[in-house]
């Protein structure tokens, strides 16, 4: 959860941590995750998963240092992906397909994995905002993205119902990455205006 719903009066920004830390591509994400889908037993920082689109932009395929490759999501004309898991090691993907942003998660109230489209949404990314045993009360995955010139969030506590708005006309064609640095804040990357 971000504290007071809002970014830090001060930025503050160091290196990224986890799979945040690692260089991601619009078609490719990382992850640090547990050791299977659906099982958090080891933790969610045993391996590194990966959230690639294949070459024909037709499927998102999740992969780890110990899970074979499946494909989660098929559709048309994928271009962008971004890959966070919640506390049970559900997947958590954003994604734009045919130039409409989408998030697929798991939705509690349909106790299932559901898929929600977003159009106006740009850059579309998300993460796991604490991943530390201690913090999974209050962890939320964050979903993130612009909008209208706008930086919004959305989080996984309000099955991202809720929009908050963090920054006003930011100077930025998109976000690169969400995620946690090394001085344990949630930080935005945003892409730079040139």
């Amino acid at each position: 959860m971000l504290p007071q719903f809002a970014l830090s009066l001060e930025p503050m920004p160091t290196a990224f941590i986890g799979g945040a830390a690692l260089p991601v591509r619009a078609i490719t994400d990382y992850e640090r995750g547990g050791i299977a889908l659906q099982d958090p037993s080891r933790g969610l920082n045993f391996q590194t998963w990966r959230a690639r689109v294949l070459e024909d932009g037709r499927a998102i395929v999740l992969d780890a240092q110990q899970v074979r490759a499946s494909t989660v999501i098929t559709g048309v004309n994928i271009t962008e992906v971004s890959l966070a898991f919640d506390q049970n090691m559900r997947p958590v993907i954003a994604y734009v397909e045919s130039g409409t942003a989408k998030l697929y998660w798991y939705d509690s109230s349909q106790d299932a994995q559901v898929t929600t489209s977003w159009p106006g949404f740009i850059t579309p990314r998300v993460s796991l905002d604490d991943k530390r045993q201690l913090q999974s009360s209050v962890g939320d995955v964050i979903f993130a993205y612009l909008r209208n010139g706008n930086l919004y969030y959305r989080q996984q506590r309000d099955r991202y119902g809720t929009e908050y708005l963090l920054a006003s006309n930011v100077n930025s064609p998109g976000l690169v990455k969400i995620g946690m640095s090394r001085n344990l804040r949630f930080q935005f990357l945003l892409k730079s205006p040139d």
